[in-house]
Order: C-alpha cells, then sequence, then structure tokens
C-alpha cells in the first residue's frame, strides 16, 4: 500500500511537472501572488515560512536556502498552487472543510487526521499557543479562547480556532478554510495542506 501511494505520488509530480510547461509563467506569477525571476526562470512561492524555488522548464520544487529538493507531497501542492491559482481575491469569509467541493462525506477522515490531533496535541497549551500566534500569525477576532490566521501559501490562508479544555468540556480545535481556497488548490490538497499545518504548529511549539 505504501508503494502504491509512493507510485500515485510521483505520478502526480510527473503530470504537474508537464502541465506547468503548458502556461504562461507571468500569467502564474500574477494569479498566485508569487514572484517570477526571468534571468532563472523560477518562482519564487512562499510556504509555511520558507521560500521555495519552482523552476519553471523542470518543475523542480527546492528550498531557496539550501537548494535541496522540497518532500514530494510539500512540492506537489506548491505545483498545483501555482497550476491552479486563478487570482479570485481571498474573500475572508471561512467555511469547515465538508464544505468544500466534495468534501462532505470525507469530512470524518479530516476530523480524524487534523482537528483531532490538533485539539490533543495543544490541550493544556493556551498560553503558549497564544504567544506563538502573537508573533507568527494574524490574530482574529472570533468566538473561541484564541484563533488566528496562517498564509501557509500567498493567497491561502487557514483559520485556527482553539478552545481550551475545561471541567465540562475537552479542548477542541478546528481548521477552516477561506471560501476562495478551491480557487488556488484541490479539495484533497486542501485537506493534505491542514495536516501539514497541524504538523508544523506542534513542532513549533515543541521549539
Amino acid at each position: 500500500m505504501v508503494e502504491s501511494h509512493s507510485e500515485n505520488l510521483e505520478q502526480a509530480l510527473a503530470k504537474a511537472r508537464r502541465e506547468i510547461k503548458l502556461l504562461d509563467p507571468t500569467w502564474i506569477a500574477s494569479r498566485s501572488g508569487t514572484v517570477y525571476d526571468f534571468p532563472t526562470a523560477s518562482f519564487s512561492v512562499p510556504f509555511f515560512g520558507e521560500v521555495y524555488r519552482v523552476e519553471y522548464s523542470k518543475g523542480s520544487v527546492l528550498r531557496h536556502e539550501d537548494g535541496s529538493q522540497a518532500v514530494s507531497r510539500e512540492a506537489l501542492i506548491i505545483l498545483h498552487y501555482l497550476i491552479k491559482a486563478d487570482g479570485t481575491p481571498v474573500k475572508g469569509e471561512w467555511v469547515a472543510y465538508r464544505d468544500l467541493p466534495g468534501a462532505r462525506y470525507h469530512e470524518p477522515a479530516f476530523v480524524a487526521e487534523v482537528e483531532r490531533p490538533l485539539s490533543l496535541g495543544l490541550t493544556g497549551r493556551l498560553e503558549s499557543l497564544r504567544f506563538w500566534a502573537s508573533t507568527n500569525a494574524n490574530p482574529v477576532d472570533i468566538t473561541g479562547d484564541t484563533a488566528f490566521k496562517l498564509f501557509v501559501l500567498p493567497r491561502v490562508p487557514l483559520l485556527i480556532i482553539f478552545n481550551e479544555q475545561d471541567e465540562e468540556f475537552a479542548a477542541s480545535a478546528r481548521v477552516l478554510f477561506d471560501i476562495s481556497a478551491p480557487n488556488y488548490l484541490p479539495t484533497e490538497d486542501l485537506s493534505i495542506l491542514a495536516e501539514l499545518a497541524t504538523d508544523h504548529l506542534l513542532e513549533n511549539l515543541e521549539q
């Protein structure tokens, strides 16, 4: 099963590398909010606070800092973002994963793989979370013990809402998407993006 998944991922990467070469790079940059550098024929793409370089002719995705290859699923999300971006403005209107196209029947998996691990990982860490969010995210005035917006890609924010445990209820975390998110990534990629955000947030709190 793992081998099959790996093969599918590599096939998807190969397809994305073919597709990006069919699009005009300036068109891609203007719609994705990224920068295209003509001398190097590459895009600079901010992703979870790092900058990645995407080579237009090869579709290679490299970490700008050291030139190493991005992890396959991260590379695929970045390529899909560049290919699918249509320039729709971020609306500031938030929806649950189940409200994204084709996602309703996958909500239990999203809860199990994203929101439940995030809830458990943040339990008892409200103050640490608030401190981290104050310097790494944009606070949002919304119901919850804390809520903040993360721009994981230039035009794809995630809204994280956390309520700490109390005498009656266990801690709970929710991850919401801007209503414009499907204009930038397929629904499956948005689920993976939320998983990456969960891992990123919990790892950063450990540090």
